[in-house]
């Protein structure tokens, strides 16, 4: 046969034509949805005045739109250039042509990618043409041309020949797309699904924030991806070249499996019998975890309800799975039970694994000799955010752990305390601290757990911790105060002052990085119970981070009553008198000693607002205007907890917001003890 015959049966001109004539339209709504999602809206603006906006890629151009058409067209594509697959007349009217089956497949495949490109590069290349015309209010780069017809090319290829491998795959249209739609989005949804199985089960797990929405995961799906992030983060050249193969890879696959498929296939579920066990067994698996986790979560602690969930899945998943690949109800038959039995073995064993001390996950602390960085405390994730494409962070860019040898055996002691007390979890968060535990070992790996931990009972381990400078170097974020700042502003409720004198900005920096570094751990736990007196804002120059999305961001220091030199510095420059509270800002105070409570309780114990509603209907409180005692309530005030025989004092702001604070009994002025009288 000579190469010209070979090329006229691989492309058949006549299939190709027939393709044109009766799926083109699959061509036309590509185009013009393209069309319409980006050539046109380059023209289209609320405001008719508004200036040209630059933008750093195209996808910012009514992306939700794009990706509409982008995740669909080549999907339908797929459906219906081999919808003749499906159905057992159109499959024998096809294959009774004097074609081999490369040739026939080569035809159809070649037709919908005609039909699919030739819409992306003409988008393309209008887009080029319109891109200087005015009127068009975004201002780009011809690069981001290309980077556009590029990205949309490859994806509109994969999703096209993973169309078609599945269809090629199973024999029902209708199961084809949900199918193909289900598998796009599977490996996000499985990896969450697992993910909250071990939370519940594995003790320190250290990957409980991940979620469906989490751009963590959007690698492992280019639907999740196109859904949620395309308008603000585009596919990465290592991820066109990674769909790029994947194309090639259904691609030779679907030749493959087509030269393999009989045609009396058409109609069934499953067009191969050796797909069977995965298809049951992902369908399972899936069931299996979806009930069980609901069932631990509404049922905690039951682990008769919970086992029951993860059987109720396992019974639904079998079932469902039978019933779709037989095409009927009726499959109760010996052969189907012990399947069942075998099928629910092997996926129980699965899922308890992982979570069983076998792994040795939970007890696992390394060695001090194999440490060569140790972080702890509750910002791990904010060093390397994936949830919010558009916030910076004031981690970013740095590195979390330290080498210092007392913080290391400090955070591996308490580790072993956690793991050896392994404290269990209330639902009063107060009384708990989260931390994430991560070593950076020698060997290049990290070992990573979160544990929440309680205040009491591990206060000589916390207070190693935390009374380490490497601790608090990290936890108050002093490498921020290496950069350069334009201003920092001294912040308290509706007070602001600016500062900006590169001298004094200088000066503050290292009164704050010395003020904190030795900040004890009593002062740090807010154990004296005072309120700070202020806080400090600073803001990164854009300019240091200008590759972000969003490059401005800053960090908020306290202002510790503890701080004195702060304080001293403070009052130098005039600073402390503008924004420290005073009676002139306060309208008036409400005060009753807390010592009525034995007779009454309110639903929310700890509330101070219901507490005062009790003693109102006593007439215990004592409501005061008096300047004079307004500034004694300031000077002697504490943080509010709840304390018999301490005072609950109300203080309503000019502003209309209020606050509550306490006074201890051993510091109420004369004056004060007069007015309660």
């Amino acid at each position: 046969m000579s190469d010209m015959t070979r090329s006229r049966y691989y492309f058949n001109s006549s299939i190709i034509r027939q393709n044109f004539r009766q799926h083109g339209w699959i061509g036309i709504i590509y185009a013009l949805g393209l069309m319409f999602a980006l050539p046109l809206q380059l023209f289209m603006s609320i405001d008719p005045n508004a200036k040209p906006q630059e933008i750093d890629h195209l996808f910012r151009i009514s992306g939700n739109v794009q990706a509409l058409f982008i995740i669909t067209i080549p999907v339908a594509a797929g459906l219906f250039l081999f919808r003749y697959l499906q159905a057992k007349s159109p499959s024998d009217l096809w294959h009774s042509l004097p074609l081999r089956r490369e040739h026939l497949f080569t035809a159809h495949l070649t037709s919908g990618l005609t039909l699919l490109l030739v819409p992306v590069w003409l988008t393309a290349g209008v887009v080029a043409v319109v891109k200087r015309w005015s009127g068009n209010f975004y201002i780009f780069q011809g690069a981001d041309i290309w980077q556009w017809c590029i990205t949309v090319s490859i994806l509109t290829l994969f999703l096209f020949c993973f169309s078609v491998f599945v269809g090629i795959c199973t024999g029902q249209s209708i199961l084809q797309g949900i199918i193909i739609y289900i598998l796009l989005i599977l490996p996000v949804v499985l990896i969450s699904l697992i993910n909250s199985h071990l939370v519940m089960y594995l003790y320190g797990y250290a990957n409980a924030n991940v979620n469906f929405r989490d751009s963590s995961l959007q690698m492992w799906s280019p639907f999740v991806h196109i859904v949620y992030y395309f308008t603000g983060k585009p596919f990465t050249n290592t991820e066109l070249w990674i769909y790029g193969v994947l194309s090639l890879l259904f691609i030779g696959l679907s030749y493959l499996l087509y030269r393999k498929r009989n045609t009396e296939k058409a109609g069934q579920a499953i067009a191969f019998g050796y797909f069977n066990p995965l298809f049951k067994a992902g369908v399972m698996l899936c069931t299996m975890l979806i009930s069980g986790n609901y069932f631990a979560q509404m049922k905690q602690q039951q682990m008769g309800w919970v086992i029951s969930g993860y059987a109720i899945g396992a019974i639904i998943g079998y079932v469902a799975a039978e019933m779709i690949i037989r095409k009927t109800w009726q499959i109760m038959t010996r052969k189907v039970l012990a399947e069942f039995a075998v099928y629910a073995v092997m996926l129980g064993l699965l899922l308890y694994i992982p979570i069983s001390s076998v792994t040795g996950y939970e007890a696992r602390v390394p060695s001090g000799d194999k440490i060569s960085g140790v972080y702890m405390g509750s910002n791990y994730r904010w060093y390397t955010p994936t949830d919010d494409l558009y916030t910076t962070t004031p981690y970013m860019g740095q590195d979390p752990f330290s080498d210092d040898k007392d913080y290391i055996e400090a955070v591996r002691k308490i580790h072993q305390a956690v793991i050896a007390v392994r404290p269990e979890h209330t639902s009063q968060q107060y009384a708990y601290e989260y931390f994430t535990i991560a070593y950076q070992l020698e060997n290049g790996h990290k070992l990573v757990r979160e544990y929440w931990i309680p205040k009491k009972g591990f206060e000589s381990e916390l207070k190693a911790v935390k009374d380490t400078e490497a601790y608090k170097y990290e936890k108050y974020n002093l490498a921020l105060l290496d950069k350069d700042l334009d201003y920092m502003w001294v912040t308290n409720r509706n007070k602001k002052v600016a500062i900006s004198d590169p001298q004094e900005i200088s000066e503050l920096k290292e009164i704050i990085k010395r003020e904190i570094s030795n900040m004890s751990y009593e002062v740090q736990i807010d154990k004296d119970g005072k309120p700070d007196m202020a806080g400090i804002q600073t803001e990164v120059k854009a300019k240091e981070d200008s590759n972000q999305v969003s490059s401005s961001y800053g960090y908020y220091y306290p202002w510790k009553s503890s701080f004195h030199e702060l304080e001293k510095w403070m009052n130098e420059k005039g600073y402390a008198e503008k924004i420290r509270t005073t009676a002139e800002d306060i309208q008036s105070a409400e005060i009753v000693k807390d010592d009525f409570m034995d007779k009454q309780t309110p639903k929310n114990p700890t509330s101070p607002e219901q507490r005062l509603v009790l003693a109102r209907e006593k007439n215990l409180t004592v409501v005061t205007k008096d300047k004079a005692l307004l500034t004694d309530i300031l000077d002697h005030r504490f943080n509010y907890g709840v304390e018999n025989g301490n005072y609950i004092v109300k203080l309503l702001y000019k502003e209309g917001y209020s606050d509550f604070v306490m006074l201890k009994a051993s510091d109420m002025t004369a004056e004060l003890k007069v007015l309660l009288k």
